[in-house]
Parts: structure tokens; sequence; C-alpha cells
């Protein structure tokens, strides 16, 4: 129990001088209500988590897209990482789970650069054109006022059916969005507020 204590009473003194960077941080920036990771991996448990016994074969995973369009956000940057972050825990939690993950942005060779090296890449010029893949995690992306609804579905290619699905609503204030911003939805511009 003093230990305990010990350590809280640390942990609350190390929060009493900011870095400066966080001191400068403007006073109106928006801060994530609760960690976008956790709401991820819930998606990506439930998906993997009731799943029957399948076939041996690959599985690769693609980014979320908006529900109406099938891609990317042109107006909605937030939406965008989202899709993209769901895609990274879809392909970490089905490694943790034991699937034969094949990494599909995999370009043939490192690419150096003065300040980095990189291996991914979508330009398909430098991407392997012989990837099997049997298994698919695919989802759609949805955005309410409040939350945005999140689709994921696991494919079998070679049959064409949906083995797992399931969907969620993560909070608009994990992932970035405050009631103030501006958007565009069905080609017309939105501000919504409080």
């Amino acid at each position: 129990m003093k230990i305990l204590l010990s350590l809280l009473l640390l942990s609350l003194m190390g929060c009493s001088h900011l870095p400066s960077w966080q001191e400068d941080a403007e006073v109106g920036q928006v801060v994530a209500e609760e960690p976008l990771l956790m709401h991820t991996e819930q998606v990506a448990n439930r998906l993997f988590g009731n799943l029957p016994p399948i076939e041996y074969g690959n599985l690769a995973v693609v980014s979320f897209t908006e529900l109406e369009s099938l891609a990317l956000s042109q107006a909605n940057h937030s939406l965008n990482m989202l899709g993209l972050q769901l895609q990274e825990s879809m392909l970490t939690v089905s490694t943790q789970r034991g699937f034969n993950v094949v990494e599909i942005r995999a370009a043939n060779q490192v690419q150096l650069f003065k300040d980095h090296e990189r291996l991914l890449s979508r330009d398909s010029a430098d991407i392997s054109k012989d990837i099997n893949v049997r298994y698919m995690v695919v989802g759609t992306l949805l955005q309410g006022n409040q939350t945005t609804t999140v689709n994921a579905r696991l494919l079998d290619l070679r049959e064409g059916t949906v083995i797992a699905a399931v969907s969620d609503n993560i909070p608009n204030s994990v992932i970035g969005l405050n009631a103030n911003q501006i958007q565009i939805k069905h080609n017309k511009l939105y501000r919504s507020s409080l």
C-alpha cells in the first residue's frame, strides 16, 4: 500500500511541470477524450473474437474508407487517419492471433533517402505483383454528428463470402473532430456547432 501511494505521489509530481512544447500549445486545440488505439483494437478483437475455424490462407488488410464513396474523404483528414489507423490495428491484431498476414504495401526493395529509409509504398510500380491472399479485412466509415460508425468485415476471397463482421461507434472526439469543424458532405459545405 505504501509503495502504491508513493508511486501515485511521484506520478502526480511529474505532472506538475509540463514540457515547454506542451505549455506553448494552443488553448483551444482538440484533445482526444479516449485513446483511438483502444477503440480500434476493440473493433479488431470483436472481429476476430468468435471466429469459426477457417482453412489456412494468407490474410491482408486494406485501408478503411468512407462508406458512400468507398474512397478516402477529400475533405476530412481525421476520418482518413481513422481509416489508416484501423488498417494498422487490424494488421497487428490479426498477426497476434496467428494469421499469416501479408503486407500488401511492401515494395520490392528498401528505398534509401537522405534522412530515412522506407519499404512500404503506395506506388504500384514498387510493389510485388505476385501477392497470394485468401482472406481480406475491409471496412467502411460513416461519420455522424457525435460518433463515427465503423463497419469491419473479414472476407474469404476464394469463396466470395463474409466470414465475420462487426460494427462499432467511435466518439468523434477520439478522432480529433471538434464541434466547430467545417466539412464537405455530399458536395455541400457544413459547419457544425454546439
